[in-house]
């Protein structure tokens, strides 16, 4: 009965350490390689997005050059007034 417990208990600190230093293995070595795997992809993603605004901001600014419109502003109703600071 002892030596039934004392094995349960060298078994129990086997796994113990095998999970530990699975653990510490993935944490050191395969973690920092999936992050930047990932990393990597949302950048070309990110820069593909942005060459896309880019591209389509380009071809409106094409489409409209030469062309004049005149817009008013709502923020700047009202006149402008010159006024003298009287001392």
């Amino acid at each position: 009965m002892v030596l039934l417990n004392i094995a349960s208990l060298f078994r129990t600190i086997i796994i113990i350490l095998v999970i530990y230093y699975g653990l510490k293995f993935l944490v050191r070595y395969v973690f920092p390689i999936l992050l930047k795997n990932y990393m990597d992809n949302k950048m070309s993603e990110f820069k593909k997005q942005q060459n896309a605004v880019f591209e389509k901001e380009a071809e409106q600014i094409k489409k409209e050059k030469g062309k004049v419109t005149i817009s008013k502003d709502p923020s700047k109703d009202g006149e402008y007034v010159d006024y003298e600071e009287v001392k």
